[in-house]
Parts: C-alpha cells; structure tokens; sequence
C-alpha cells in the first residue's frame, strides 16, 4: 500500500496532475490470488483546466511498471467518454474492495453517475466475448493454468449475474456466487485456495465437475441473450456537468 502511494505521488509530480482515485484490478481485487500475482494498480486523474484547451490530440494514459507493479491511469476526461458507451473495466474500478487512495467527493460522484449510463447488455457481452476466449483455451485440455479457469469463470458468473439481477456487477468473485449454489460454490471456493499457494506457471489438471458446470452456465447465459433489457440513452449532459464541476474543483 505504501509503495503504491509513494508511485502515486511520483506520477502526480512527474507528469503535473492530480489523482482523483486510485485503486486494485486483477486477481487480487477478484478475490483469486496466486502467491507470485502482479499488482494490477489503476487510477484516474485530472490535468490543471487549460491542458485541456489544445486542439490537437494528447495523450489521456499514464503507464508505470516495475517488476510485478503495474500502474496504469486514464485521464477524466477519457474515463468520461467511456462511460458514456459504457466501458465495462472502468465500470468495475469503483466496485475494487482495495482502494490506495479516493477523492471522496469525486468517487461518491462518479458512482452516482454509473447506474445513469449503465448497459446490463454491453456488460453481459463485454464478460461473454472474454468467456468464449477462455473456454477455447481450456476446453480440449488435460490440463491448464488456474488463472485462464478463473478468468473464465469470472465471466461467465458475471453474465450470470446479469441474466439474474441487472444490476451493477460486484467485482470480488465472492458476490458473483449469489446465484451459485452451495455444492458449486464450496468447490470453488477449495479452487480459490489452492491457487493462493501455487505460483502462476502451476498446471491443473482437468476435473469433470467444473467442466460438466461450466457447460451449464454456458447454456444458461446463452438462454439468457433474449431477455437483457434496453439500455438507457442518455446524452452527454450530466458527463458534460460533471467533467467542468471537476476541473473547477481544487
């Protein structure tokens, strides 16, 4: 945590901007580790009002790694953008149960704006396009790595939320399992264990359960395509609104 913070001061130095939020992705944040995961650190931040005054395209990512720290930030007006289509990662970052640092007025206002601009369909696709690609990995294997299973697994429990509840995802792997049954989550949750002791090169041995469920989901989500619902259409008002609020804001 410290280290992260003292990164994050570097960044804000180096580059003059300010960080507004800053917090964990990744397996850490998803609630399966390995002993040897990267530090996936993701922040947003805002330029002092006239960088954004220029015509010409600018840079909107800031990127730092060093050894098995990853920071990667967006500017706020960029995150703005992509919230309008809406951008499913940026979306989860506010649900991150590790948070390194939090402009509290900004953050509470920024999740205000979420459930104006969130899509159950483009979230649903978004989980469903990376589950198929992970499913192609693993699915002819004997064995496979813990973190491609646990990607997948991800997903499609994210799908499935949405076939069930068409609310805001919560990002932790632990509230995905709301609709998973005792016996399916026990099991899991014995999988999320082993690979907190196993590095990430460790191969798993193919195990029929998982597979006979993972059909399963894969069967119900497709079910479930018809019934997503209509996205909201909004504009850009209330982004507009709020991006000058924050740039005003000291």
């Amino acid at each position: 945590m410290e280290l992260v913070l003292q990164h994050i001061k570097q960044i804000e130095q180096k580059h003059n901007v300010q960080i507004l939020y800053a917090c964990e992705t990744g397996s850490r944040a998803w609630g399966f580790p390995s002993p040897d995961s990267d530090y996936d650190v993701r922040f947003i931040y805002k330029h002092p009002k006239d960088w954004y005054l220029n015509l010409g395209e600018r840079k909107d990512t800031i990127e730092f790694i060093d050894g098995d720290l990853d920071i990667t930030g967006w500017d706020l007006k960029k995150c703005l953008m992509l919230l309008k289509k809406p951008n499913a990662p940026l979306i989860e970052r506010f649900q991150s149960p590790v948070e390194y640092f939090a402009n509290d007025e900004f953050t509470e206002a920024f999740r205000q704006l979420i459930p104006e601009y969130y899509s159950p369909t483009a979230v649903f696709y978004h989980h469903h396009s990376l589950a198929i690609k992970f499913w192609a990995d693993i699915k002819d294997a004997e064995s496979f790595k813990l973190k491609s299973f646990f990607y997948l697994i991800r997903s499609l429990l994210s799908c499935n939320w949405i076939a069930e509840d068409k609310s805001v995802l919560p990002m932790h792997i632990e509230g995905l399992m709301k609709y998973t049954d005792n016996q399916r989550a026990s099991r899991l949750r014995q999988l999320i264990s082993l690979k907190a002791t196993v590095g990430e090169k460790y191969l798993h041995n193919r195990d029929d359960f998982f597979h006979n469920w993972i059909s399963g989901l894969f069967s119900k989500v497709e079910e479930s395509k018809s019934n997503l619902g209509v996205s909201k259409q909004r504009n850009y008002n209330m982004l507009n609104e709020f991006f000058l609020k924050t740039l005003n804001q000291q």
